[in-house]
């Protein structure tokens, strides 16, 4: 996550960049640990140390996205968030020194060979160029995505008003949201187009026309997911209570004595709430006060769009409430979807504080995959390849099979663990998980 801008740090908390063709100062990791506070946050990027303090409220992913990094070596998340490092090297940096030569390249224990062997597998893709798109499969996908939207508008109008022709609406919408999920997800990891400001644009009428969600705000609560994946209070996708509690937060909340909710029931009342609790509700509301706070008017403005050709479509043939009960079905239905296609792959794995892990181990423990076939890689959108998909989320979808024999080599020399779920045991741990924690938050709030 390099700097965009002037250098507005230095050597000292802030006395000024170091200056061109001059000596680097040396700087050592017990001086960058201290640099890690609101206002004042130093990062390490392939071992030269850059003052990001004032800088990074204008990072383009977000002040919350490189401050999660702060006093950390964020070279190989750096590597994973930036395809194109030649554009954001052009900038000039704000560096204030290297790591002196005795220090490690990266701060606490960690895995200096596993971190080695991963740099190399990652050139190796690049070498037999995974990461180059091909954007005609994408064009593919919004051709299925606008032929869905165009199937269900000339249903209600070739069929006569009943249920068959509000089953076959239904279905083709549902189908063309799931999809715009996909593709959007795609456009927003810069992974379709050859350049980035492409994917961009194409994400803004994506996200915006066919779905009516906020680009700005995917992007900003999607990267700190990927960036620091699992960590509660830096992932948005595991900080979910007071709804439900999770990992290491489960006790915490029970020692707190804080009952919400019964959340020894969560894996219950999980039916109940998440079909309606995440497109429908959260991210509707999520997604318009981002907007609102700060002020993206043309998310807005892309936004209402969506609203006038989707009610201005089916009002006439429905009328209000039956076009608004049409929304919300879809809506439903999407959720159900997205809960437990996006879910499998992380509410069962380890979910706690930030340990300042190396990225490989990171991703490691925070993903797994589920099983592959023709139906399900397209009906997830190669999201079963989780755990190739969070160690290079910029590399092409169709390209994941091809580095996963890589990947699962790696793990297997480094002992670490590889794991690929059947289809039903993915769906089963995720309420095992939510029944395990809400026990060990009932345990902790009855005797701790």
């Amino acid at each position: 996550m390099g700097g965009v801008g002037e250098a507005d740090g230095g050597p000292g908390p802030h006395e000024g960049p170091a200056q061109l063709g001059a000596p680097l100062p040396t700087l050592r990791w017990e001086q960058i640990r201290s640099h890690n506070l609101p206002g004042d946050k130093w990062l390490v990027i392939e071992r030269r140390v850059y003052d990001i303090s004032r800088w990074a409220q204008r990072h383009p992913g977000g002040s919350c996205l490189i401050g999660h990094h702060g006093a950390e070596d964020a070279t190989d998340v750096f590597h994973a968030f930036h395809q194109d490092l030649n554009f954001v090297r052009k900038f000039q940096p704000l560096l204030i020194g290297e790591l002196a030569p005795e220090e490690p390249s990266s701060d606490g224990p960690k895995n200096t060979k596993l971190i080695e062997d991963f740099r190399a597998l990652r050139q190796a893709a690049k070498d037999m160029k995974l990461f180059e798109t091909k954007p005609a499969y994408f064009g593919f996908m919004i051709g299925f995505i606008l032929a869905m939207e165009l199937l269900s508008w000339l249903t209600v109008c070739l069929l006569s008003p009943g249920w068959l022709s509000s089953i076959l609406t239904t279905f083709f919408l549902a189908s063309s949201q799931m999809q715009c999920w996909c593709l959007q997800h795609d456009l927003g990891h810069t992974s379709v187009f050859r350049k980035s400001r492409w994917d961009h644009l194409t994400q803004q009428f994506v996200m915006g026309h066919l779905k009516g969600f906020s680009t700005q705000w995917w992007n900003f609560r999607h990267d700190q997911h990927h960036a620091k994946t699992n960590i509660l209070h830096k992932d948005p996708d595991v900080t979910l209570a007071p709804i439900f509690v999770l990992g290491e937060l489960s006790t915490e909340y029970g020692k707190k004595k804080h009952k919400f909710l019964p959340y020894n029931y969560q894996h219950l009342y999980f039916f109940l709430v998440s079909p309606i609790f995440i497109t429908l509700v959260n991210f509707k509301v999520e997604s318009l006060v981002y907007i609102l706070t700060y002020r993206h008017w043309a998310d807005l403005l892309w936004a209402t769009s969506f609203y006038f050709r989707f009610f201005l479509s089916y009002i006439p043939f429905y009328g209000v409430s039956g076009a608004v009960i049409l929304y919300v079905v879809v809506r439903v239905l999407e959720s159900q979807w997205f809960m437990w296609v996006t879910q499998v792959n992380h509410i069962p794995r380890e979910i706690g504080h930030d340990k300042h892990r190396d990225w490989i181990t990171l991703q490691l423990l925070a993903t797994c995959n589920v099983e592959s076939s023709l139906f399900l890689d397209w009906f997830t959108g190669h999201l079963n390849f989780q755990i190739e998909h969070h160690l290079f989320p910029t590399m092409p979808r169709y390209n994941y099979h091809k580095v996963a024999p890589l990947v699962k080599a790696l793990c297997a020399k480094h002992g670490l663990r590889y794991e690929v779920k059947s289809v039903p045991t993915a769906l089963v741990d995720i309420i095992r998980t939510l029944k395990k924690s809400g026990n060990f938050w009932l345990e902790a709030y009855l005797h701790q």
